[in-house]
């Protein structure tokens, strides 16, 4: 929009200057309300409502209205209704608005004037100068309108009408400039005015333009998703999919048009299966270790698993629980103390029921699914996966190529075609290495090979003297489709004031776009962004109006991924200059993908022990895949809270099955001996067919055998008795630690040393000799010596009498 000051009669210079000093001021607070500067729209900060009325062939304005701010010393003119879109003989021109008096003063009997613009729009850089106002607006008037005295800082509407004469031209089809104006009595410059252009097309002479659109639909980068509160957490998913959501806006402002929808699988919500109080990972599968999914659609009636955030754990799942014990253990007991659950559960213990806000959430997913039966569906990867920062620092990251491999999740979630194979890098870039890194990717996902690449036209294509068509192609092969970033930031905001000035300056831009080769076939490309935020009605009315153009042929994108006549796909070029991102820098880095992967592996170990394995995966699995989405971009800082969380999560997690460690030495007095080593398991699941490995420091330790598969029940600790020989006198160390079965080590160690103090065998030898000669010793003695001194008494009962008579004597005398 260009602003000019007054100039009035009354000779008031010095309030003619102040207007011309805050001229450049004004610009900011007039793109709050949604004037044109530099040819784009900008927002305003809060809304009203309008209704939703619009018909082919006439534009009218949305059913969000941003409230227009009355600027200080401009007038404000917001344009309501350009009705028909397209004219031609016959067509007269309605145009309806609100004009805004300046905060400063009012507007004395003000005219509305349109006035055609005196140039020639046939280049995009002359729709650039019109729209940004670097040219002049000289021209004649072809209509007015009076309006009565608008009081400052009031808002009134307006209805102008144009006799299709007044805009004739002898061209087939021409973009006319014109200018909207706000002039005071007596004035002869307009307070204030918007630009935008009128759509003439009397005669078909040219091949239509095929024009695609692809909008994505995805989540916000919002942390809460993933709180460990259900309130908040069912509040962040009302906001990310409920009603009057961003996703729906652009699920139900696209119905009934050609327009594929490039869905995130999680924006289906988490699966809702297991029954855990909060969200899980895959809300329609479960990948398997190939990086295939198993699609398990899940109804609102049977919702699942956990939040991957936790909370305090319910006490009447820390006690009394008993687990399975291990051939030759004694029955495990509860861990003293109260167990560690895991940090990721929240409300519901493992297999309970799900809580209010999961089966909430699984009931809006589920009104998600309904909403996109029967549209034209692309399957991105699952969390979007930040596939343009993968593919240039490790192509082969396992958590990446798992949520890719989980984008085929979606058809059997939505029951219909969604197709896998576009890839859509989130910064619309095509530096050297990017294709094969993708094709790196891809070849060890269930996608296997990209059917073509979403790509801005620019990475791809040198300065030419005419726009190629959007079919592109590289040297190796890869089909492009190549979307036009002009025509695309065209695409109507919920901030906008109406879609009116977004319709009519995409219908210039085709216009001209046309003009460059009107006999050639050719086909354009328009894309969303990832932050793409309309208003329903107000993109109904735009694609609406746009498909009513009768030099735009709509087709379906994937459509472009083939020749169509003599529509051709056009070879890759490169850009002379550097061409800007479509997204923010990434979040993810070489040392942040190599620790997800890590973390991803510990979690598959964990959950491969466990009885609800599948449910505990899911729990913590949801957010470390989230991580890994393109959407962080728009909010590095979310990123980093939701990543420290994963990492406290899983360490947690991990910590919590664990060999006990000993802080007294076991002493060892034999040769042999039963060690028994405490095991804990310190989570609120059963853990089975866990392995206790130990490995002593030095040769003085052998372990006779290791023992067998241990089970533990929940929040709970057994003791595993092992066989160990004592090989020679000493201190040592055994280090005990668990794995799973395939011998991946889990949970967390503990040192247990020993004294050993064996008796020599040798030692019983000895003893057991010298005990023998003693004994052979008296044998031999008394064999050698023969009768003994009391044989040789010859009258033994005399001499018994004697002594007996003896002693009685005695007895008198002491007597």
């Amino acid at each position: 929009m260009i602003l000019r000051r007054s100039r009035r009669p009354d000779t008031n210079g010095r309030r003619a200057t102040r207007l011309a000093r805050h001229l450049t001021a004004t610009a900011t607070t007039l793109a709050a309300v949604g004037m044109t500067i530099g040819g784009t729209l900008t927002s305003a900060t809060s809304s009203t409502a309008a209704p939703n009325t619009y018909a082919a062939g006439s534009l009218t304005a949305a059913a969000h209205r941003p409230a227009v701010v009355p600027a200080k010393d401009v007038a404000v003119i917001v344009l309501d209704t350009l009705s028909p879109a397209v004219v031609g003989p016959g067509k007269d021109v309605t145009i309806t608005g609100t004009v805004t008096a300046p905060l400063t003063g009012p507007l004395s009997g003000p005219e509305i004037r349109v006035v055609r613009g005196d140039v020639t729009v046939n280049q995009r850089a002359a729709l650039d100068s019109w729209a940004s106002g670097r040219t002049d607006t000289s021209g004649p008037t072809v209509g007015t309108t009076p309006l009565a005295t608008v009081a400052a800082g009031q808002t009134r509407p307006f209805t102008a009408a144009v006799p299709w004469e007044r805009l004739r031209s002898d061209d087939a089809f021409a973009a006319l400039p014109i200018s909207v104006e706000v002039v005071q009595q007596g004035a002869s410059e307009p307070t204030g005015m918007v630009r935008t252009f009128i759509a003439w097309n009397p005669r078909k002479e040219y091949v239509p333009l095929k024009v695609a659109t692809v909008l994505p639909v995805t989540l916000d980068p919002q942390v809460d998703l993933f709180s460990r509160s259900d309130v908040v957490r069912e509040a962040a998913w009302q906001k990310a999919i409920g009603p009057d959501s961003r996703v729906v806006r652009i699920i139900e402002g696209s119905r009934g048009t050609p327009v594929s929808l490039a869905v995130d699988p999680s924006v289906l919500g988490p699966d809702a299966g297991s029954g855990s109080g909060a969200v899980s990972p895959t809300p329609t599968g479960t990948a398997t270790s190939g990086g295939s999914a198993t699609p398990t659609p899940s109804p609102s009636g049977s919702p699942t698993s956990g939040s991957p955030t936790s909370g305090t754990p319910d006490p009447s799942r820390t006690s009394g629980t008993t687990g399975t014990p291990a051939p030759g253990s004694s029955t495990s007991t509860p861990a003293p103390g109260g167990a560690t659950p895991a940090p990721t559960t929240t409300s519901s213990p493992p297999g309970g029921a799900p809580s209010e806000a999961t089966l909430a959430i699984a009931r809006l997913g589920d009104a998600l699914v309904r909403q996109l039966s029967g549209r034209s569906v692309w399957a991105l990867p699952y969390a979007d996966a930040d596939i343009a920062a993968t593919v240039g620092i490790d192509p082969a990251n396992a958590l990446v190529r798992d949520l890719v491999s989980r984008a085929t999740t979606l058809a059997a979630r939505l029951d219909e075609p969604a197709r896998a194979d576009i890839v859509w890098p989130v910064d619309g870039l095509m530096p050297p290495g990017r294709e094969q890194g993708i094709r790196t990717l891809l070849s060890g996902t269930a996608v296997k090979k990209a059917a073509g690449i979403v790509i801005s036209a620019a990475a791809v294509t040198r300065p030419t003297a005419y726009t190629p068509t959007a079919r592109r192609v590289t040297p190796s092969g890869t089909r492009l489709l190549a979307y036009d970033t002009r025509l695309s930031a065209l695409l109507p905001r919920r901030s906008d004031p109406s879609p009116v000035l977004s319709v009519q300056r995409y219908l210039a831009e085709t216009l001209v776009l046309l003009g460059e080769r009107a006999g050639t076939p050719r086909s354009v490309l328009v894309t969303g962004a990832r932050t793409y935020d309309p208003d329903a009605a107000g993109l109904a009315t735009f694609l609406s109006a746009t498909a009513s153009a009768p030099w735009l042929e709509t087709v379906d994108a994937a459509s472009l991924l083939s020749d169509s006549g003599n529509d051709k796909a056009v070879p890759q070029t490169r850009p002379t200059t550097a061409v800007a991102s479509a997204a923010p820098p990434p979040v993810l880095n070489a040392r942040r993908l190599g620790r997800m992967a890590d973390q991803r592996d510990t979690l598959l170990s964990v959950s491969s022990v466990l009885r609800d394995g599948e449910e505990f995966e899911r729990t913590h699995r949801e957010v470390l895949d989230a991580l890994a989405g393109s959407r962080w971009r728009w909010n590095p800082a979310g990123w980093v809270t939701l990543a420290n969380s994963v990492d406290a999560d899983i360490k947690a997690a991990t910590s919590a099955i664990r060999v006990v460690p000993r802080t007294s030495t076991i002493n060892l007095l034999a040769e042999n001996g039963t060690l028994r080593i405490t095991v804990e398991n310190g989570l609120d699941y059963t853990v089975e067919d866990i392995r206790l490995k130990l490995v002593p420091d030095n040769p003085r330790i052998r372990i006779v055998e290791q023992p067998g598969p241990v089970t533990i029940g929940p929040s709970s600790r057994t003791n595993v008795p092992v066989e160990v020989a004592a090989v020679a006198a000493g201190r040592a160390e055994i280090r005990a630690f668990l794995t799973t079965a395939d011998g991946t080590r889990i949970g967390s160690a503990a040192t247990i040393p020993v004294a050993a103090n064996p008796l020599d065998t040798a030692i019983y030898w000895v003893g057991g000799v010298l005990v023998g000669l003693v004994l052979l010793a008296g044998v031999v003695r008394a064999v050698v010596k023969g009768t003994s001194r009391v044989d040789e008494i010859a009258d033994i009962e005399a001499v018994t009498a004697a002594h007996e008579a003896l002693g009685d004597s005695d007895d008198r005398d002491r007597v």
